[in-house]
């Protein structure tokens, strides 16, 4: 059976990178963000709580403008608790599907990146937790918008989810040296 593996960790740690390592050497590869988005823009009944909840002024040309929204809901922490609940099931429904999809074809992994994964209490699902971790200086400065803080709130801290992880990599390097982790993580996996 196809091995499911979960890449977590705070805000601009490397977890995208992390994913497209595993991508390059043979596994198959989600972004639950990714799929949150889609359902945001695909899923009528999704898309009219949202617009319910943070108004139609979060739409820009008749799409939801991510950062519009992120806005709000950055600042609203019931606004926040309300959409989570809201898209949270979908995106681990998705991931489901996907993964039985998938099971029986030939990919080393099937690999997701999930960042609120012990947040919403998902770890179960997988195998294998990684926690991507990186200092504090150099996550921020990786990171583009203004709002690094109020997101990294969101999140648990490093400290609790390396204890709760099965591998942590910190990333304070290059993208070459995380790509060199991964590939000795994938080697490791595959004996087990």
């Amino acid at each position: 059976m196809l091995k499911k593996i979960a890449i977590t960790g705070n805000l601009a740690t490397g977890k995208s990178e992390a994913l497209k390592s595993f991508k390059k050497l043979g596994s198959y590869t989600i972004d639950a963000d990714e799929i949150a988005h889609e359902l945001i823009e695909t899923d009528f009944d999704i898309k009219k709580h949202v617009l319910d909840l943070l108004g139609k002024e979060i739409l820009e040309n008749g799409k939801i403008d991510r950062k519009k929204a992120a806005k709000i809901v950055f600042s609203d922490e019931s606004k926040l608790k309300k959409l989570e609940k809201l898209i949270h099931p979908k995106v681990l429904i998705e991931i489901e599907k996907e993964y039985n999809r998938v099971k029986n074809k030939n990919f080393d992994f099937f690999v997701v990146e999930i960042p609120l994964l012990f947040e919403i209490r998902y770890q179960s699902f997988f195998d294998i937790v990684i926690t991507i971790t990186a200092k504090d200086i150099i996550a921020k400065k990786r990171y583009k918008d203004k709002d690094y803080t109020l997101r990294k709130q969101r999140q648990l801290s490093e400290v609790e989810t390396k204890k709760i992880s099965d591998f942590v990599i910190e990333n304070n390097q290059s993208l070459s040296d995380l790509e060199e982790n991964i590939k000795k993580l994938s080697i490791t996996f595959k004996k087990f």
